[in-house]
């Protein structure tokens, strides 16, 4: 029965042994910025802002505006939520400077305007 027992407990061990290890960690994703290999890679530019008014903010970035340059979400009291990542608020895009339909290059900054549907 020990030997049971101990068998069990090594191959446990070894199992956790190469659950927690990795060679390197993955680098936080930059909105706007797109990692090569993805989606984003080949598409031609300039492209038209999509319109996004009414859309949730993480919607907005990880969908229609993921391969755009996004450096600001701009919330109705001034703060950028992009640099809020601790808030919860459900941000609710309102507008885009510039305007949906613009043409932008792939590296124009592009800001979002946002509401709280909370407020």
């Amino acid at each position: 029965m020990n030997h049971t027992r101990t068998v069990v407990l090594a191959a446990a061990g070894l199992l956790l042994a190469g659950c927690g290890s990795s060679p390197e960690p993955v680098p936080a994703k930059t909105v706007g910025v797109a990692s090569p290999g993805t989606a984003c890679t080949g598409k031609k530019w300039p492209q038209s802002v999509p319109p996004v008014m009414g859309t949730p903010l993480a919607d907005a970035i990880d969908g229609p505006l993921l391969c755009f340059n996004i450096t600001a979400a701009v919330a109705p009291d001034g703060h950028d939520a992009l640099q809020d990542p601790a808030n919860d608020t459900d941000w609710i895009v309102t507008g885009t400077k510039p305007a949906a339909g613009t043409n932008v290059t792939e590296d124009q900054p592009v800001t979002l305007l946002l509401s709280n549907p909370d407020q």
